[in-house]
């Protein structure tokens, strides 16, 4: 049982948190929920710094899947 409550605790925050779904070199896709956008940016803007460019939020594709794209 001490092991079984902070696994579950640990699951349930783990589905809540933003997290990238793919990418590519026109767009990025980062699964989140409306109240983890924030974080769904920092992701993104995680990947477009790679590049040495910045995430700008260009489209949703579903419900909790926003698309960015890597501009100057």
């Amino acid at each position: 049982m001490k092991i079984l409550l902070p696994l579950l605790a640990c699951i349930v925050i783990s589905g809540c948190a933003a997290e990238l779904v793919s990418t590519n070199d026109k767009l990025i896709v980062v699964k989140a929920r409306p109240s983890k956008l924030g974080e769904a940016t920092d992701i993104a803007e995680a990947e477009c710094q790679k590049r040495g460019l910045h995430a700008r939020l260009v489209t949703k594709p579903t419900n909790e899947q926003y698309g960015f794209e890597c501009v100057r």
